[in-house]
């Protein structure tokens, strides 16, 4: 399940309202739809569901990316489908009411996703950021009658924003004095609300903003990282410096580690308008903090595509799937596409943002390694991300249980972006199947399903 190239961006955060729309078919042509029978159902009695589908491992990132074309939506149990058109876009009709299941298959992807309790004459608007094989709703919005639904992360609060305010998947949130915030069956006030944080949002429309009654807490996992890959604009240089991608404005200091084209040593002097940057980084109020900038040769893709006298990449970043390992942690040798690739104890390793071992480390995985190139040819890694698990590998993850549903033991519910079921068999520690509620803090060891999803062998909170 490799994907092309490093497709690592995805959609400018800022600007997902106005790719909502866009979504919607304002000023675009989507694929037309496949909708089972013309005519044997209408607009008042079923729900529209569009969408944008792009590629990357990030949470947040910039439209820059390149979209995902050869893919093709259904709606499962349906004739429904579409195909996803050059632009990343796809649109669906005559969608029945209630929990409905979206399956992503081709380009080597195979995923589905759930969307739940829709609603007739419902207009759904949504973000899918596929990586690996896998796909994940990164923002919803629902418009129906008076009412709209937005589902997205914190990306902004006061005193960036106006008080009582706050920025969700781009888009402006206002709350009232009669404002409800929860997290399970807790209540919670906006003092609660923090950056990164991943919220389900209820109101009605004044203007631009949305005007809240109920504002959900699904997920607290505030570690947002963000990749953006682009060219840069309104560059000021300085120890404190800063630049824009697109509508992204990033900063960065003394702190941030450079990496030039090949084996060129990156440096701030590398910087200008018109260069093309890969940044991986952290959300911040209103803008990204620079934590790695990888200053890409010019007219080359976002791995530089140098190649040494040996043909191999010398740009410090492979993805493929890992097919060795041989050695005792840290010092492993791993074999990921046919490159040589070593650990230490420095070498970070995460799966969509969440912190593991090298343990976790399982043949079969897809991995996206970003290291230095050793004379020979071989990738001493800073980094490795788990894109993708092979089936019947271990799994680890932890996060926040969102969209808990089903019947003890038999659960199903969502962490970082993973379907995750319970059995029988599965353990509780830290509380029982029956006490498990949408917010809950978790820690899930299992088994990845050939259909994506985790079977929990364990779950602790």
């Amino acid at each position: 399940m490799t994907r092309p190239r490093m497709l690592t961006l995805t959609l400018a955060a800022t600007h997902i309202a106005m790719l909502l729309a866009a979504c919607g078919g304002q000023g675009s042509s989507p694929t037309a739809p496949s909708s089972g029978t013309p005519g044997a159902a209408s607009a008042a009695t079923t729900v529209a569901i569009s969408g944008t589908v792009r590629s990357g491992s990030s949470q947040l990132s910039a439209e820059t990316g390149a979209s995902v074309v050869g893919i093709t939506v259904a709606v499962v149990g349906t004739a429904i489908k579409a195909d996803v058109d050059g632009g990343g876009r796809f649109t669906l009709s005559n969608v029945p009411p209630g929990d409905v299941q979206l399956k992503f298959s081709g380009a080597g992807v195979d995923s589905t996703v759930t969307l739940t309790a829709l609603q007739a004459a419902q207009t759904v608007t949504i973000i899918v950021n596929v990586s690996g094989g896998t796909a994940a709703v990164e923002a919803e919005q629902r418009v129906g009658g008076a009412t709209q639904e937005l589902e997205g992360r914190v990306e902004s609060l006061p005193p960036t924003t106006a008080a009582g305010s706050l920025t969700v998947a781009g888009r402006s949130v206002l709350t009232t004095a009669s404002t409800t915030f929860t997290q399970g069956s807790a209540a919670k006030t906006f003092a609660d609300l923090q950056l990164g944080m991943r919220v389900h949002v209820k109101g009605t429309v004044s203007g631009t903003n949305l005007v809240s009654s109920q504002i959900v807490i699904q997920n607290t996992n505030t570690w947002v990282p963000v990749t953006v890959n682009g060219v840069i604009d309104s560059l000021v240089t300085g120890p404190v410096f800063q630049f824009k991608i697109g509508s992204r404005l990033v900063k960065g200091d003394d702190l941030t580690e450079w990496f030039g084209t090949g084996n060129t040593a990156g440096s701030i002097a590398l910087l200008s308008n018109g260069a093309r940057v890969e940044v991986k980084g952290q959300q911040r109020d209103g803008y990204i903090y620079a934590e790695r900038i990888h200053v890409n040769a010019p007219g080359s893709g976002t791995d530089g595509g140098d190649t040494s006298g040996d043909g191999q990449d010398t740009s410090a970043s492979i993805h493929g799937t890992l097919t060795a390992v041989s050695g005792a942690a840290p010092a492993l040798t791993l074999t990921v596409a046919g490159t040589t690739v070593t650990t230490t104890a420095a070498t970070t390793v995460k799966r969509r943002g969440d912190v593991q071992t090298l343990a976790q480390l399982k043949l079969g995985q897809t991995l996206h390694v970003i290291g230095a190139r050793q004379p020979g040819g071989a990738l001493a890694a800073r980094q490795i991300d788990i894109d993708d698990d092979a089936t019947g590998g271990d799994f680890e993850i932890e996060g926040s249980a969102g969209g808990v549903k089903g019947t003890c033991p038999s659960l199903a519910f969502g962490v970082n972006g993973f379907d995750v079921v319970t059995d029988a068999a599965t353990i509780f520690e830290g509380g029982t199947c029956a006490s498990l509620h949408s917010g809950d803090k978790v820690k899930v060891n299992g088994t990845k399903q050939a259909n994506g999803s985790v079977l929990a062998a364990r779950v602790r909170r």
